[in-house]
């Protein structure tokens, strides 16, 4: 059977171009379509993270006064444990002196007489020596020396310089002094 098509080549060459055209413009409008849909998300996205940033801007703002507050209230018990510092240092070094001496004229003995005594404090509770004393024989410079020697608050004792007449020694000793308060 033989189909002969009546329809000129001009009109079906249209009704062709007209669906080329119609299926175009559905695939343009796709195309807009989904374009437009992605748009709108990353315009949303980003109208999100704007308001997320305001939001996050007035918490900074609010964060940033109240770790001024904490900063202050830091600074105010900084200064407040300094001076409590100082409060226990000089209560606890109120007694240091007065134990010392009161250590120290135990090792002294009866013959022997200090004529001068230097204290450089080295810690809140220990301090250096430098101690020139007369004595009336060597005997009493050994006796002395032994003494402070075992006492555990006197280390480091040295026998500084001696110098004499047959009746009296001038001598120098050096030590540290350390008592726990």
């Amino acid at each position: 059977m033989i189909k002969v098509n009546l329809v000129p080549l001009e009109l079906l060459a249209r009704a062709r171009q007209r669906q080329l055209i119609l299926q175009a413009s559905a695939v343009g409008a796709v195309v807009a379509v989904v374009l437009a849909g992605v748009s709108l998300t990353h315009w949303m996205g980003l109208f999100r993270l704007q308001n997320d940033y305001k939001y996050d801007e007035s918490r900074l703002e609010k964060l940033k006064a109240i770790v001024t507050q904490v900063e202050d209230l830091e600074k105010s018990s900084a200064a407040v444990h300094a001076r409590l510092d100082v409060i226990v240092s000089l209560v606890k070094g109120r007694t240091f002196y007065p134990l010392f001496m009161s250590d120290f004229a135990r090792t002294v003995p009866g013959s022997v007489r200090v004529t001068q005594m230097t204290t450089i404090t080295q810690a809140s509770n220990s301090m250096k020596l430098t101690i020139t004393a007369v004595a009336q024989g060597s005997d009493d410079i050994a006796t002395w020396m032994r003494t402070l020697q075992s006492n555990a608050n006197f280390q480091n004792v040295e026998l500084g310089t001696v110098s004499g007449t047959s009746t009296q020694y001038m001598f120098t000793i050096n030590a540290a002094y350390t008592r726990k308060l």
